[in-house]
């Protein structure tokens, strides 16, 4: 029985995914976050640290929250630098649209004259 319902559910999220792939891709997020919470409680200590890792010393456990302090710093950095290339996109839109609307008038004006 519990076979079955796991073949009806995957069925269900194939024919969701093709319809909404983005909110599929969430709601299976969320499925496995909540499986690893349950998981981790279940396990005993209640915390999500001791699901992927047994007993750590507290020198692990200063390295492991040093990078992932790298890895936001990374990920901030990668984010402004991505808005400055949407900014320099949008000035080059902006640039094309105006030089399209120059032209445009420069036609009318041309085809109005006859």
């Amino acid at each position: 029985m519990k076979g079955f319902c796991l073949i009806a559910i995957i069925i269900a999220m194939l024919m969701f995914y093709q319809r909404e792939p983005i909110y599929t891709v969430i709601i299976v997020g969320i499925g496995l976050a909540l499986y690893i919470v349950y998981k981790a409680r279940k396990g005993g200590n209640g915390t999500i640290g001791s699901f992927f890792s047994g007993n750590q010393s507290r020198q692990d456990n200063r390295l492991d929250d040093l990078i992932a302090l790298m890895m936001l710093q990374q990920l901030s950095s990668t984010n402004s630098q991505s808005m400055g290339a949407s900014e320099q996109i949008s000035e080059q839109s902006r640039k094309r649209r105006e030089a399209i609307e120059k032209t445009q008038k420069e036609t009318l004006d041309l085809l109005s004259g006859d």
